[in-house]
């Protein structure tokens, strides 16, 4: 609501704008023929809100579009082709209310013609469950950082590098970080649930593998594998 609410907001009063100057020039008309820069004036002045009324309501439209797919994915079991940098922009524009309260950068590199034939639903699980991994356990709140995302296609695979420059993970926790339940953030927004779901499905949803490198103060690196074409 908060980021449809932003192109709206902008929207609202350059329609209202717009409404006041035509009753004006309305008004001008309806006592005589109104001077040659009234008209231009007017010109001018509803062109510039009809631009900002167009580029806003595309804003909000995208956003909604946005939303909707990715929720109806997420909802969904359906198996289909997506671009994976678009699917990926989707995402994060769904997560942006979430980012925009935190001072990391997420960086993405992805080529424009990578597809995934597969469940674009349990892909956006993966995502989505990675980056709040990392907002939870990575960073202290309102500390900088930055989260990339690199989506390569070695061979007939998708690779997906995922890395944070975070605290890190303590030698003796990171054999266990794929077992439901373990957390050390228990209370504190950690279920000990995001990274086996991520297992779960990289492992039996998409025939792949994921492993993850970490020390503690050097961050987290997940490498995630899995075919193009599913499992």
């Amino acid at each position: 609501a908060h980021e449809i609410n932003t192109p709206v907001g902008v929207g609202v009063p350059a329609a209202s704008h717009l409404k006041q100057i035509t009753e004006q020039i309305v008004k001008l008309c309806s006592n005589g023929a109104p001077r040659r820069k009234d008209m231009t004036d007017y010109l001018e002045d509803m062109s510039e809100a009809a631009d900002i009324l167009l580029k806003n309501l595309e804003r909000a439209s995208q956003l909604i579009k946005s939303f909707k797919q990715v929720s109806v994915d997420q909802a969904s079991e359906t198996r289909r082709k997506f671009n994976v940098r678009q699917y990926l922009a989707e995402i994060l524009l769904s997560m942006n209310p979430r980012l925009k309260k935190t001072r990391i950068e997420v960086m993405v590199d992805c080529g424009e013609e990578l597809e995934i034939d597969g469940y674009p639903g349990a892909f956006s699980q993966i995502i989505t469950n990675l980056v709040m991994n990392s907002l939870i356990h990575a960073f202290d709140p309102e500390a900088p950082g930055t989260i990339s995302i690199v989506v390569t296609a070695p061979e007939q695979n998708v690779q997906i590098v995922f890395a944070d420059n975070g605290r890190g993970i303590a030698g003796e926790h990171l054999p266990k970080i794929f077992d439901p339940f373990f957390t050390t953030k228990r209370g504190c927004g950690g279920t000990g649930l995001g990274l086996s779901v991520i297992y779960n499905i990289v492992v039996q949803k998409f025939g792949g593998t994921i492993v993850c490198d970490s020390h503690p103060g050097l961050g987290t690196v997940f490498t995630i594998q899995f075919p193009a074409k599913g499992k």
